[in-house]
């Protein structure tokens, strides 16, 4: 049949070609731009983008039919009603190729169309269909109303027509070149069948498979996952090899628009129409919710729009907006009601899509459920309609690879709550009124993550040594009823009545979740004493006691036994003085301190001086090295015992007033277990003071006599 050129010059020629480069079942990570870690270069995909802009781009229904009418539509697919591959759209929607058709555009078809039979549709001039399920080779496709014989690999055969047709058409014209590849079967080129034959690929950063809290049915008998990897590396391989045959027709089509003068003016759009999984999760294929499934590429390249090298990530691109982008490059005014939007309209900062709905609806023959899915740039919400409650809820900035389901964790109950009203609303707003039956299925091997416990610890320290330390543990989050278990083997919450130290509690709760935390209770000591001192000149009051006094608990409360309450103490006599320090904490320290006299009349010492005097003594506590002593009764009144430990031998014992002024001398014999006596009767009421010695060792100690 010849060419009908009837339109072509309807129209003037300033106005943009529109070419759609669509292939089949394609991942986006087979183009450099979106994956560099690949074995595949696509330097002639990449063109497109590198000389026009690279989008973040999704399907709204990753199924072909669906995803195909979207497309041509601007429309969703429970509007258009293509809401699954068995469910072919109405003839009587508006599409791009009628409406560019109806506007004086040459409208042509080269490869796959999907949406309806194989014979020509009347908003085509140019009709080259080839079959939706083809194997590769020795197949046949319909020109026209005439079916004629492929014999060579059919990506070949579909690049071949186009560039005949590119070669001999004039402008303005609409081309939508639809590749069957890489569809199953996967049947590359000869040329490239064992392109790849010696390369080891390697696996996704989400290659496990779940194993919690997934759809039951995802890997039911039927789903045909991919479960080893030489399983994964065949496939992988001959899909590669696929798409070495669409880079090099890619390379050729550009080429051609190019050496016919067209580039410049042709909107080229290359795109698919669902992206694939292959191997993620163990899985394979297309028609699930998940991000392999969803993202697909999307390279345009247009000069009158895009700056070479534009990256437009800022705004979610679907498949709905390549529809009214192209009534907008052509100048037609949306009056379609399209559910998308110009992706010229987010360039000039007109647009930002946040958010989107996704819908699935399965085959008749198929096993899983419907889905309809709320997704931004932080979460991705599933819906599944199964006969139990059966959801999905990804953290897209923490697990971009979606490998954990959020919906049983105790984290994000508050987000799940906020992004099932999110997806409720959006269905709205769409007029998404779909009724959706429900599958037997259900959310498999649901794992519950609790919310462990956490504490928030107060201590009161012990003060002076004693035990009246305490610890009060407060839950802040955790299920009760709990179990403490503490160091010191104590089963409370809180602890009472301890000594310093470190202790450390675990806590459980009823969930099995632990927490444990130490901490440790000090001590906050009592002050610490020590004096220099002056002794007074005999029978005058000019001695002194400077007290120094260390600790954390400032003030210091001083009490003297003289009923002083100054820290030191300043012109007194000889005699015993005792201090009290009390700090703010209530802790309490003791000091006592002999001023003696510089000169001493003994009448019972017969080494006398010139003048008549005895020789100085200075009288201060002793510390005793080899032994103990101790005086009793104290107070005493006739008499006084001294008991001696591991003091045998012979004492010199001299006993002084509380002026220092020795009264008394004599010598004893220490025997162990004896007590030997110094008799009173003869002193009066008052303060006194014997100092025991043996030339080597000293030993002073102060008593009281009471009358």
């Amino acid at each position: 049949m010849a060419l009908s050129f009837q339109n072509l010059f309807a129209q003037s020629t300033s106005r943009p070609n529109i070419l759609i480069i669509l292939t089949d079942d394609m991942s986006y990570k087979m183009i450099d731009i979106y994956n560099t870690n690949t074995f595949i270069h696509t330097p002639n995909i990449d063109r497109i983008g590198n000389e026009g802009a690279i989008l973040k781009y999704y399907s709204t229904n990753a199924l072909c039919i669906p995803g195909r009418t979207s497309l041509l539509t601007g429309n969703y697919g429970h509007k258009t009603g293509a809401i699954n591959n068995s469910a072919y759209p109405s003839q009587s929607l508006q599409t791009i190729p009628k409406i560019l058709n109806a506007n004086g555009y040459y409208t042509a078809l080269c490869g796959k169309w999907m949406l309806g039979t194989p014979f020509p549709k009347p908003e085509f001039d140019y009709w080259l269909w080839t079959p939706n399920s083809t194997t590769y080779y020795n197949d046949s496709a319909r020109y026209y109303d005439s079916l004629i014989s492929v014999t060579g690999h059919m990506t070949d055969f579909i690049t071949d027509s186009a560039l005949q047709l590119i070669s001999r058409i004039d402008t303005p014209f609409f081309m939508m070149l639809s590749y069957n590849a890489p569809h199953t079967p996967h049947v590359p080129e000869l040329q490239y069948t064992n392109y790849y034959a010696a390369d080891s690929f390697s696996i996704p950063l989400n290659w496990n498979a779940y194993t919690a809290n997934y759809p039951s049915f995802l890997y039911a008998p039927g789903s045909h996952p991919i479960t080893t990897l030489p399983e994964y590396e065949n496939e992988n391989r001959d899909y590669y090899a696929m798409m070495l045959g669409i880079e090099s027709a890619t390379g050729k089509i550009l080429d051609s628009l190019q050496a016919n003068g067209l580039l410049e003016n042709t909107m080229v759009i290359f795109t698919t129409d669902n992206s694939y999984l292959l191997g993620e999760h163990r899985l394979r294929g297309k028609s699930l919710p998940y991000d392999e499934c969803m993202k697909m590429p999307m390279l345009i390249r247009y000069p009158a729009w895009f700056q070479p090298g534009t990256v437009i990530d800022s705004s979610i691109t679907l498949n709905i907006d390549v529809a009214p982008s192209v009534l907008d490059a052509v100048g037609i005014v949306d009056t379609f009601n399209m559910d998308g939007t110009s992706i010229h309209s987010i360039t000039s900062n007109q647009f930002k899509r946040k958010e989107f709905l996704y819908e699935q609806t399965p085959e008749p023959i198929d096993s899983i459920a419907s889905v309809r899915t709320f997704k931004d740039n932080y979460f991705q919400y599933n819906r599944y309609y199964c006969s139990d409650t059966t959801e999905e809820l990804f953290d897209m900035i923490q697990d971009p690879y979606q490998k954990k389901n959020l919906v049983h964790h105790y984290f994000y109950q508050d987000t799940l709550t906020q992004y099932r009203l999110k997806l409720d609303s959006i269905r709205l707003a769409l007029n998404d009124t779909s009724v959706l039956n429900s599958e037997n299925c259900y959310l498999f091997n649901p794992v519950y993550t609790y919310m462990s416990p956490s504490v928030s610890i107060s201590k009161i320290n012990t003060t002076c040594d004693s035990l009246n330390g305490s610890i009060d543990v407060t839950l802040l989050t955790g299920t009760p009823p709990f179990i403490f278990q503490w160091n010191n083997g104590a089963t409370t919450e809180d602890l009472y009545n301890i000594a310093s130290g470190v202790y450390h509690v675990t806590v459980t709760d009823i969930n099995a979740n632990t927490v444990s935390q130490g901490i440790n209770i000090s001590n906050l000591n009592g002050p610490t004493l020590y004096e220099t001192h002056i002794n007074a000149t005999y029978n005058n009051a000019d001695g002194n006691i400077n007290l120094f006094v260390s600790g954390p608990s400032n003030p210091f409360v001083y009490e003297w036994n003289n009923g002083a309450t100054t820290q030191d103490l300043h012109l007194i006599p000889a005699g015993f003085y005792s201090v009290t320090v009390t700090d703010s904490i209530g802790c309490v320290a003791l000091l006592n301190v002999v001023i003696a006299s510089n000169e001493i009349n003994d009448p019972h010492d017969s080494e006398i001086d010139s003048v008549g005097h005895t020789s100085s003594v200075q009288v201060e506590e002793l510390k005793n090295i080899i032994g103990e002593i101790e005086l009793f009764p104290d107070p005493a009144s006739e008499f006084i015992s001294i008991a001696a430990t591991n003091l045998e031998g012979i004492w010199t014992v001299e006993w002084y007033n509380g002026m220092g002024i020795k009264i008394g001398k004599t010598e004893m014999h220490f025997i162990a277990g004896n007590k030997n006596k110094i008799d009173l009767s003869a002193f009066n009421s008052g303060l006194y003071f014997i100092r025991i010695s043996n030339g080597k060792n000293e030993f002073l100690k102060p008593f009281t006599i009471v009358k």
